[in-house]
């Protein structure tokens, strides 16, 4: 079968012009709901600070809570990337000197006032619990549950039901962001929150480690 190159190379075009508009309309959405909130901001503000029409918009997304949606899951991937990369093998002081550095670094990225807004504060009362709670779990609880299972298969943390301990860690740390954004010494507030979910994860070590 003849295959048209020029059919192929327009379609291809297409679909990057469609990518682009997808990328610029996340950009400039991302923009203003941090800045203004879900509810200060408008499609049609969206739709010219990304250069589309609102129909470009339309043809990406139903409407503006599908939009924040989007941009909520791309703000947690990135959050969760930052605070629990990927790890080469380590002995296990440096394994348990990461899960502590980690922990704070997820909180203290919550502190940006951007990421507060999206994030924080809009996320839980925009989307539906089961929305929220599926990119928390993918974008967080996985991320840490990472950590968790190397921890545990090295003898650092004793054995637990992972997936549960995971998700009751992430929503410590989770609780943790929601105190240091309201509070009126964040710095404090940070320190103190990561003391106290080093104290927590303490009580999960191996006898003998430590």
């Amino acid at each position: 079968m003849d295959v048209n190159l020029h059919d192929v190379n327009d379609k291809s075009k297409k679909i990057e012009q469609g990518d682009a508009t997808r990328e610029a309309l996340l950009a400039a959405a991302r923009g203003l709901f941090g800045d203004r909130g879900y509810a200060g901001t408008s499609l049609d503000e969206i739709a010219r600070k990304a250069g589309v029409t609102k129909g470009a918009f339309y043809h990406h997304f139903s409407g503006k809570q599908e939009l924040f949606l989007a941009v909520f899951e791309a703000v947690k991937k990135e959050l969760s990337l930052a605070a629990f990369p990927m790890n080469v093998v380590q002995d296990n002081a440096a394994i348990w000197r990461d899960l502590i550095s980690r922990c704070r670094a997820f909180i203290e990225a919550h502190t940006e006032p951007r990421v507060q807004r999206i994030v924080l504060i809009d996320a839980r009362s925009v989307l539906s619990w089961h929305e929220w709670h599926k990119v928390e779990t993918e974008h967080g609880v996985v991320a840490l549950r990472g950590d968790l299972r190397r921890a545990m298969h090295r003898g650092i943390i004793s054995p637990q039901p992972l997936n549960s301990l995971a998700m009751i860690v992430a929503g410590a740390l989770s609780e943790a962001c929601m105190l240091v954004a309201n509070a009126a010494d964040r710095s404090s507030a940070l320190d103190e929150a990561v003391a106290i979910v080093e104290r927590l994860l303490e009580g999960l070590r191996a006898r003998g480690e430590g």
